[in-house]
Protein backbone atom coordinates (compact mmCIF):
# COMPACT_ATOMS: atom_id res chain seq x y z
CA UNK A 1 0.00 0.00 0.00
CA UNK A 2 2.60 2.58 0.87
CA UNK A 3 4.55 1.67 -2.45
CA UNK A 4 1.21 2.46 -4.50
CA UNK A 5 1.03 5.64 -2.42
CA UNK A 6 4.87 6.73 -3.19
CA UNK A 7 4.40 6.11 -6.82
CA UNK A 8 0.95 8.07 -7.06
CA UNK A 9 2.97 10.85 -5.36
CA UNK A 10 5.38 10.89 -7.46
CA UNK A 11 3.48 10.44 -10.87
CA UNK A 12 1.99 14.12 -9.59
CA UNK A 13 5.25 15.65 -8.69
CA UNK A 14 6.58 15.16 -11.93
CA UNK A 15 3.59 16.53 -13.46
CA UNK A 16 3.17 19.43 -11.25
CA UNK A 17 6.82 20.33 -10.43
CA UNK A 18 8.01 22.22 -13.06
CA UNK A 19 5.12 24.85 -12.78
CA UNK A 20 5.90 25.32 -8.68
CA UNK A 21 9.83 26.12 -10.06
CA UNK A 22 8.30 28.86 -12.30
CA UNK A 23 5.86 30.39 -9.62
CA UNK A 24 9.16 30.32 -7.19
CA UNK A 25 11.49 32.36 -9.77
CA UNK A 26 11.41 36.24 -9.81
CA UNK A 27 12.01 37.73 -12.49
CA UNK A 28 13.09 41.65 -13.40
CA UNK A 29 12.63 42.72 -17.20
CA UNK A 30 14.49 45.78 -18.18
CA UNK A 31 13.36 45.33 -21.84
CA UNK A 32 9.59 45.92 -23.52
CA UNK A 33 10.58 43.38 -26.00
CA UNK A 34 11.42 40.69 -23.49
CA UNK A 35 8.61 41.27 -21.60
CA UNK A 36 6.00 40.41 -24.30
CA UNK A 37 7.82 37.37 -25.29
CA UNK A 38 7.45 36.48 -21.36
CA UNK A 39 4.26 37.00 -21.81
CA UNK A 40 3.34 35.12 -24.59
CA UNK A 41 4.98 32.29 -23.92
CA UNK A 42 3.02 31.97 -20.38
CA UNK A 43 5.34 32.91 -18.07
CA UNK A 44 4.15 36.34 -17.04
CA UNK A 45 3.62 35.68 -13.76
CA UNK A 46 7.49 34.94 -12.91
CA UNK A 47 7.59 38.86 -13.59
CA UNK A 48 8.29 41.32 -10.09
CA UNK A 49 8.70 44.06 -12.20
CA UNK A 50 8.99 45.16 -15.97
CA UNK A 51 10.33 48.57 -17.55
CA UNK A 52 8.32 51.52 -17.62
CA UNK A 53 6.95 51.17 -21.49
CA UNK A 54 5.51 47.09 -20.50
CA UNK A 55 2.06 46.90 -20.99
CA UNK A 56 1.10 44.54 -18.49
CA UNK A 57 -2.09 43.91 -16.08
CA UNK A 58 -0.49 43.17 -13.10
CA UNK A 59 0.26 44.47 -10.24
CA UNK A 60 4.11 44.76 -10.26
CA UNK A 61 6.76 47.69 -10.30
CA UNK A 62 7.19 50.02 -13.42
CA UNK A 63 11.25 51.20 -13.77
CA UNK A 64 12.49 53.57 -15.93
CA UNK A 65 15.27 50.89 -17.56
CA UNK A 66 17.32 54.19 -18.70
CA UNK A 67 18.15 55.30 -14.91
CA UNK A 68 17.58 52.63 -12.79
CA UNK A 69 20.79 51.04 -10.81
CA UNK A 70 21.19 47.51 -9.82
CA UNK A 71 21.39 48.37 -5.99
CA UNK A 72 17.64 49.68 -6.70
CA UNK A 73 16.45 46.21 -7.77
CA UNK A 74 17.63 44.46 -4.83
CA UNK A 75 14.80 44.92 -2.48
CA UNK A 76 13.23 42.84 -5.05
CA UNK A 77 15.02 40.03 -4.76
CA UNK A 78 15.43 39.13 -8.02
CA UNK A 79 16.53 35.57 -9.29
CA UNK A 80 17.06 36.69 -12.93
CA UNK A 81 17.38 40.56 -14.25
CA UNK A 82 16.63 40.60 -18.11
CA UNK A 83 18.14 43.66 -20.03
CA UNK A 84 18.92 45.21 -24.03
CA UNK A 85 20.88 47.67 -23.18
CA UNK A 86 23.76 48.71 -20.43
CA UNK A 87 22.60 51.82 -19.18
CA UNK A 88 23.86 53.38 -16.32
CA UNK A 89 26.21 50.47 -16.08
CA UNK A 90 23.46 48.27 -14.91
CA UNK A 91 25.69 45.44 -16.16
CA UNK A 92 28.42 46.48 -13.84
CA UNK A 93 26.23 46.97 -10.81
CA UNK A 94 24.53 43.57 -11.41
CA UNK A 95 27.97 41.75 -11.49
CA UNK A 96 29.48 43.66 -8.25
CA UNK A 97 25.76 42.44 -6.67
CA UNK A 98 26.15 38.91 -7.56
CA UNK A 99 22.62 39.30 -8.91
CA UNK A 100 22.11 36.80 -12.04
CA UNK A 101 21.52 38.53 -15.29
CA UNK A 102 21.10 38.04 -19.02
CA UNK A 103 22.02 40.92 -21.93
CA UNK A 104 20.04 40.12 -24.82
CA UNK A 105 20.58 43.26 -27.03
CA UNK A 106 18.61 44.59 -30.55
CA UNK A 107 18.49 41.86 -32.78
CA UNK A 108 20.22 42.36 -36.39
CA UNK A 109 17.90 39.55 -38.54
CA UNK A 110 15.48 37.15 -37.68
CA UNK A 111 17.99 34.34 -36.68
CA UNK A 112 18.52 36.54 -33.73
CA UNK A 113 15.33 36.90 -32.89
CA UNK A 114 14.49 33.12 -32.68
CA UNK A 115 17.52 32.49 -30.78
CA UNK A 116 16.82 35.58 -28.04
CA UNK A 117 12.91 33.81 -28.02
CA UNK A 118 14.59 30.06 -27.19
CA UNK A 119 17.00 31.35 -24.14
CA UNK A 120 13.75 32.92 -23.11
CA UNK A 121 12.41 29.95 -22.82
CA UNK A 122 15.08 28.42 -21.15
CA UNK A 123 14.96 30.97 -18.83
CA UNK A 124 11.32 30.28 -17.75
CA UNK A 125 11.21 26.82 -18.33
CA UNK A 126 9.23 27.40 -21.18
CA UNK A 127 11.12 25.35 -23.64
CA UNK A 128 8.45 23.59 -25.38
CA UNK A 129 6.38 26.92 -25.70
CA UNK A 130 9.31 28.82 -26.79
CA UNK A 131 10.07 26.15 -30.02
CA UNK A 132 6.35 25.95 -31.01
CA UNK A 133 6.31 29.95 -30.95
CA UNK A 134 9.72 30.37 -33.05
CA UNK A 135 8.04 27.30 -35.20
CA UNK A 136 5.25 29.41 -36.32
CA UNK A 137 7.19 33.22 -36.58
CA UNK A 138 9.74 31.26 -39.22
CA UNK A 139 6.62 29.63 -41.00
CA UNK A 140 4.56 33.20 -41.48
CA UNK A 141 8.09 34.87 -42.59
CA UNK A 142 8.46 32.45 -45.25
CA UNK A 143 4.41 33.22 -46.51
CA UNK A 144 4.89 36.61 -46.31
CA UNK A 145 7.99 36.91 -47.70
CA UNK A 146 6.80 34.51 -50.81
CA UNK A 147 3.62 36.44 -51.50
CA UNK A 148 5.69 39.90 -51.68
CA UNK A 149 4.95 40.62 -55.51
CA UNK A 150 5.72 44.25 -56.08
CA UNK A 151 8.81 45.39 -58.10
CA UNK A 152 10.75 48.16 -58.47
CA UNK A 153 10.22 49.93 -54.95
CA UNK A 154 12.71 52.18 -53.69
CA UNK A 155 12.24 53.33 -49.84
CA UNK A 156 13.89 55.77 -47.55
CA UNK A 157 13.17 55.19 -43.87
CA UNK A 158 13.26 57.47 -41.49
CA UNK A 159 13.77 57.46 -38.45
CA UNK A 160 14.91 60.65 -37.22
CA UNK A 161 14.66 64.09 -38.24
CA UNK A 162 14.74 67.38 -35.73
CA UNK A 163 18.56 66.69 -34.94
CA UNK A 164 19.23 65.63 -38.22
CA UNK A 165 18.01 63.30 -40.90
CA UNK A 166 19.00 59.61 -39.58
CA UNK A 167 17.80 56.25 -41.42
CA UNK A 168 18.68 52.51 -41.80
CA UNK A 169 21.21 50.37 -43.88
CA UNK A 170 21.46 46.79 -44.41
CA UNK A 171 23.04 46.38 -40.71
CA UNK A 172 19.87 47.23 -38.97
CA UNK A 173 16.76 44.73 -38.16
CA UNK A 174 14.44 46.75 -40.40
CA UNK A 175 17.27 47.05 -43.59
CA UNK A 176 17.64 43.37 -43.25
CA UNK A 177 13.90 42.93 -44.05
CA UNK A 178 13.62 45.04 -46.34
CA UNK A 179 16.53 43.05 -48.36
CA UNK A 180 14.68 39.80 -47.68
CA UNK A 181 11.65 41.94 -48.92
CA UNK A 182 13.66 42.70 -52.53
CA UNK A 183 12.79 46.57 -51.31
CA UNK A 184 16.05 48.31 -52.54
CA UNK A 185 17.00 50.90 -49.94
CA UNK A 186 18.49 54.56 -50.46
CA UNK A 187 20.69 54.00 -47.80
CA UNK A 188 21.84 50.28 -47.49
CA UNK A 189 25.60 50.86 -48.09
CA UNK A 190 25.45 54.34 -46.14
CA UNK A 191 27.96 54.10 -43.45
CA UNK A 192 27.62 55.14 -39.94
CA UNK A 193 31.05 55.59 -38.25
CA UNK A 194 29.45 53.58 -34.88
CA UNK A 195 28.14 50.75 -37.32
CA UNK A 196 24.89 50.78 -35.87
CA UNK A 197 22.96 50.29 -38.61
CA UNK A 198 21.89 53.86 -38.33
CA UNK A 199 23.42 56.55 -40.08
CA UNK A 200 22.98 59.87 -40.87
CA UNK A 201 21.42 61.46 -44.48
CA UNK A 202 21.10 64.44 -45.74
CA UNK A 203 18.40 66.22 -47.47
CA UNK A 204 20.15 66.41 -50.92
CA UNK A 205 20.96 62.87 -50.77
CA UNK A 206 17.11 61.82 -49.90
CA UNK A 207 16.30 64.11 -52.88
CA UNK A 208 18.74 62.86 -55.64
CA UNK A 209 17.76 59.18 -54.67
CA UNK A 210 14.26 60.10 -55.72
CA UNK A 211 12.53 57.23 -53.81
CA UNK A 212 9.02 56.04 -54.80
CA UNK A 213 8.11 55.09 -51.10
CA UNK A 214 9.33 56.66 -47.79
CA UNK A 215 8.55 55.26 -44.36
CA UNK A 216 8.81 57.76 -41.29
CA UNK A 217 9.51 55.51 -38.33
CA UNK A 218 9.25 58.09 -35.43
CA UNK A 219 7.19 60.69 -33.45
CA UNK A 220 9.70 63.23 -33.72
CA UNK A 221 6.88 64.94 -36.30
CA UNK A 222 8.73 68.52 -36.80
CA UNK A 223 7.77 69.05 -40.34
CA UNK A 224 5.45 65.86 -40.50
CA UNK A 225 4.45 67.72 -43.81
CA UNK A 226 7.42 66.45 -46.22
CA UNK A 227 6.16 68.67 -49.12
CA UNK A 228 7.27 71.98 -47.41
CA UNK A 229 10.56 70.37 -46.99
CA UNK A 230 12.78 72.15 -49.36
CA UNK A 231 13.16 70.06 -52.66
CA UNK A 232 10.96 67.48 -51.42
CA UNK A 233 7.84 68.33 -53.43
CA UNK A 234 9.91 66.88 -56.32
CA UNK A 235 10.21 63.61 -54.93
CA UNK A 236 8.38 60.67 -56.50
CA UNK A 237 6.62 59.94 -53.15
CA UNK A 238 5.70 62.92 -52.17
CA UNK A 239 3.69 63.45 -55.58
CA UNK A 240 2.14 60.12 -55.09
CA UNK A 241 1.57 60.15 -51.66
CA UNK A 242 3.09 57.03 -51.28
CA UNK A 243 4.62 58.54 -47.52
CA UNK A 244 3.63 55.94 -44.45
CA UNK A 245 4.31 56.64 -40.62
CA UNK A 246 5.25 53.53 -39.15
CA UNK A 247 4.36 52.97 -35.56
CA UNK A 248 6.61 54.13 -33.66
CA UNK A 249 6.41 50.78 -30.84
CA UNK A 250 6.45 48.08 -33.73
CA UNK A 251 9.45 49.52 -35.31
CA UNK A 252 11.21 49.44 -32.20
CA UNK A 253 10.80 46.11 -30.35
CA UNK A 254 12.55 42.98 -31.73
CA UNK A 255 10.53 40.00 -30.18
CA UNK A 256 7.77 38.65 -31.13
CA UNK A 257 5.86 41.47 -33.20
CA UNK A 258 8.80 41.30 -35.72
CA UNK A 259 6.39 38.83 -37.92
CA UNK A 260 3.77 42.16 -37.62
CA UNK A 261 6.57 44.30 -38.72
CA UNK A 262 7.71 41.95 -41.68
CA UNK A 263 3.89 41.81 -42.67
CA UNK A 264 3.28 45.76 -42.02
CA UNK A 265 5.71 46.61 -44.79
CA UNK A 266 5.27 44.17 -46.83
CA UNK A 267 1.50 45.60 -47.53
CA UNK A 268 3.43 49.36 -47.26
CA UNK A 269 5.61 48.25 -50.03
CA UNK A 270 2.88 46.84 -51.93
CA UNK A 271 1.07 50.14 -51.41
CA UNK A 272 -1.84 48.50 -49.34
CA UNK A 273 -3.46 49.42 -46.46
CA UNK A 274 -1.26 48.53 -43.86
CA UNK A 275 -3.08 45.80 -41.24
CA UNK A 276 -3.33 45.83 -38.23
CA UNK A 277 -0.90 43.95 -36.24
CA UNK A 278 -2.69 40.22 -36.31
CA UNK A 279 0.52 37.67 -35.47
CA UNK A 280 1.40 38.66 -31.95
CA UNK A 281 -2.03 37.81 -30.96
CA UNK A 282 -2.52 34.94 -32.41
CA UNK A 283 0.82 33.47 -31.44
CA UNK A 284 -0.58 34.55 -28.04
CA UNK A 285 -3.56 32.61 -28.36
CA UNK A 286 -2.10 29.62 -29.78
CA UNK A 287 0.33 29.58 -27.04
CA UNK A 288 -2.72 30.21 -24.38
CA UNK A 289 -4.91 27.44 -25.89
CA UNK A 290 -1.54 25.16 -25.75
CA UNK A 291 -1.45 25.74 -22.24
CA UNK A 292 -4.85 24.98 -21.52
CA UNK A 293 -4.68 21.76 -23.16
CA UNK A 294 -1.91 20.58 -21.01
CA UNK A 295 -3.78 21.82 -18.32
CA UNK A 296 -6.78 19.32 -19.02
CA UNK A 297 -3.97 16.63 -19.42
CA UNK A 298 -2.68 17.19 -15.90
CA UNK A 299 -5.91 17.39 -14.94
CA UNK A 300 -6.96 14.16 -16.54
CA UNK A 301 -3.74 12.14 -15.04
CA UNK A 302 -4.54 13.32 -11.68
CA UNK A 303 -8.07 12.13 -11.86
CA UNK A 304 -7.44 8.58 -13.41
CA UNK A 305 -4.39 8.14 -10.50
CA UNK A 306 -6.73 9.17 -7.87
CA UNK A 307 -9.36 7.08 -8.84
CA UNK A 308 -7.36 3.86 -9.12
CA UNK A 309 -5.92 5.11 -5.78
CA UNK A 310 -9.43 5.15 -4.34
CA UNK A 311 -10.27 1.12 -5.88
CA UNK A 312 -7.09 0.27 -4.66
CA UNK A 313 -8.05 1.40 -1.35
CA UNK A 314 -11.59 -0.02 -1.37
CA UNK A 315 -10.40 -3.47 -2.39
CA UNK A 316 -7.92 -3.76 0.44
CA UNK A 317 -10.77 -3.02 2.84
CA UNK A 318 -13.05 -5.41 1.79
CA UNK A 319 -9.87 -8.16 1.33
CA UNK A 320 -9.17 -7.20 4.37
CA UNK A 321 -12.86 -8.41 6.44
Amino acid sequence: MKFKFLILATLIATCGGSQDLNREKRIVSLSTTHTQVIQVLGAERLLVAVDSFSTTEMSIEKIDAFTVKAEDLVKLNPDLVIVAFDFNGIIEGLESLEIKYVLLPPARNFQEVYSQIEEIGNLTNKVDESLDLVSSMKSDVEEIIDNFTQDNIKVFHEIGFTYGIYTINENSFIGQIYNLLGIENIANLKEDPFGSGYPEFSEEEVIISNPNLIVVGHSDYLNKDLSTRTGWEEITAVQSGNIYFLDENLANNWGVSTVDLLNTLSEIGQFKEAPATTYLNEYSEEIQNSLASQNNLLYLVLFILMGLFAYSRTREQKETV
